[in-house]
């Protein structure tokens, strides 16, 4: 459904005409008035339930005057789920496509078009409910208050078929459990492109996998272990912080999904509903997370490469990497080629240092960011569509999930070895296995629990 508004801007009184995509979400939106350049920003609040509109202004007010079909006004297109067209001339006597209509074909046909935009939803829907109640029982573990967690982990687990425990028991079953519920509860993977995860899990599974390296993974654990849960805890600020960002991103993640993104033309369509200033919020502080983690992707890939968690590509070692003080020079210890360097390869980017240090200022009409930087007397600029600063962002979340994921089978290395064993119910885990796979797990199988032990030797 297309809605049609007129505002006009306090300044000038420039009168500009709203056409909004309504959808599921309420839609905040900023643009520059045309004529006089005064920031507009507001919300349009969608009532669901009452199927209501409200409006919700600052520096503009609602046109009160009678709107002349024979006149062109500046457009400025509005939706939550979809990119939009940026502000133009409209004639109302002649039609133009929908938001929605437009990108059902630029995200292609069939079924493939409505899950582009509905699947991204899921995280705003669930993630906020959800992440209420799991954060709690991730405190419990970080504070070691296992008898108080244990129980109510047996309680949650009861409501999931799918997780094979029976009880849970040690700091590893409610680990694992934990880890489970966030990535299968919240809709935590639908902010992520298709498919992204079982690559981060393949991935990181090189950890207990990897029999020849498995003393040098001990000393790098060892020498880990005691920061995984400040890791942990400040990286799920900044899920938290994304979760609140999520809805503004909804147009870029759609496109994503569906590898449409590079096909978008930017100069004519943008996401009207992304404020800049909270996006380059989470972006400084996404990124700074990132390279003070990155040391991890380096050690693992000095584990996988050299055996050696010390010894670094390019003649360094890792503890002189640890103490560079440019911390995005560390990036220049990434080996691409190498197994864990993958889903960090979109950081070694000129523009994110720019983002980073850079003044910057955004023109809501043209969205387009110029970043300034004077020194000495030389300035240097990059520039960048908003659009293409948004999907920077949900990048750097894909990457803070991805390290967390190694952040977790370290983790789970670390209980290992200290003999903790998963309370597993195997007999449960068969019998899925028949149903599902009409295949039972054999006595040499590898666990499946993840311990890297054949079944005989582990949990059976």
């Amino acid at each position: 459904m297309i809605d049609n508004k007129f505002i006009n801007c306090n300044v000038c009184e420039t009168t500009i005409n709203l056409r909004s995509q309504i959808g599921y979400f309420d839609i905040p939106f900023n643009l520059h008035c045309p004529i006089c350049s005064t920031h507009i920003y507001g919300k349009l609040i969608i009532n669901q339930e009452q199927i209501g509109l409200k409006l919700e202004l600052e520096n503009a007010h609602i046109n009160d005057r009678d709107i002349s079909l024979k006149e062109k006004y500046h457009c400025a297109e509005l939706s939550a789920e979809f990119p939009t067209k940026k502000m133009y001339i409209r004639d109302l006597n002649e039609y133009d496509v929908s938001p929605f209509i437009r990108n059902t074909m630029l995200y292609g046909a069939g079924s493939k078009s409505p899950e582009a935009y509905k699947n991204p939803m899921e995280f705003a829907k669930y993630f906020g409910s959800r992440w209420k109640k799991l954060k709690p029982y991730f405190d419990l573990l970080w504070n070691n208050q296992g008898p108080l967690l244990y129980p109510k982990l047996e309680i949650e687990i009861s409501n999931y078929d799918f997780i094979f425990f029976s009880k849970v028991t040690n700091e590893l079953d409610a680990s694992i459990i934990l880890h489970q519920l966030l990535l299968t509860t919240t809709g935590l993977t639908s902010a992520l492109q298709p498919d992204i995860l079982k690559e981060y899990e393949e991935i990181s599974k090189l950890i207990l996998n990897n029999k020849e390296s498995i003393k040098e993974i001990q000393k790098f654990v060892d020498s880990i272990s005691s920061q995984f849960n400040n890791i942990e805890k400040k990286a799920f600020k900044l899920v938290d912080a994304f979760s609140k960002i999520y809805e503004q991103l909804l147009p870029v993640v759609a496109l994503r999904n569906t590898e449409s993104l590079s096909t978008v033309d930017k100069e004519i369509y943008g996401i009207m509903t992304t404020n800049f200033e909270e996006l380059s919020d989470f972006y400084a502080k996404s990124y700074e997370w990132i390279l003070d983690n990155i040391d991890i992707v380096i050690a693992l890939n000095n584990i996988s490469s050299r055996n050696d968690y010390k010894i670094c590509a390019n003649d360094k070692t890792y503890d002189e990497v640890l103490k560079i003080g440019s911390k995005y020079k560390k990036l220049d210890y990434i080996n691409d080629l190498e197994p864990f360097s993958t889903p960090t390869n979109s950081l070694k980017n000129r523009v994110r240092n720019a983002i980073q240090h850079f003044d910057n200022e955004i023109d809501y009409s043209s969205q387009k960011i110029v970043f300034t930087d004077s020194h000495r007397g030389k300035t240097k600029q990059e520039s960048m569509y908003l659009m293409d600063f948004a999907n920077l962002c949900v990048e750097n979340f894909s990457i803070i999930i991805y390290i967390l994921e190694l952040v977790y089978h370290l983790r789970k290395h670390s209980y290992l070895s200290k003999g903790l064993i998963p309370s597993l119910n195997i007999k449960e885990m068969q019998r899925s296995h028949i149903n599902r796979n009409n295949i039972k797990i054999g006595r040499n199988d590898p666990c499946p629990c993840g311990s890297g032990k054949k079944y005989k030797k582990c949990c059976i």
